[in-house]
């Protein structure tokens, strides 16, 4: 549910029907992230690890915005 939609208060509205579409719309949504983000996760992790292995380390850098 983004900020800009309402909810019908109007008699005969199923709140119940509502709250399950919207959170299945949000069900979908995590799961279209976890089947494209799994690969290039665990391909990550994997080329993390294997630095390590190898002697090598990790950088973690960003703008410190946040």
């Amino acid at each position: 549910m983004t900020s800009s939609t309402t909810i019908p208060l109007s008699q005969g509205f199923d709140l119940s029907a509502y709250f399950h579409q919207e959170f299945q719309e949000h069900q979908d949504v995590v799961k279209a992230t976890l089947d494209k983000l799994q690969n290039p996760f665990l391909k990550a992790v994997s080329l993390c690890r294997n630095s390590l292995q190898n002697g090598g380390k990790i950088l973690f850098f960003g703008n410190g915005g946040s």
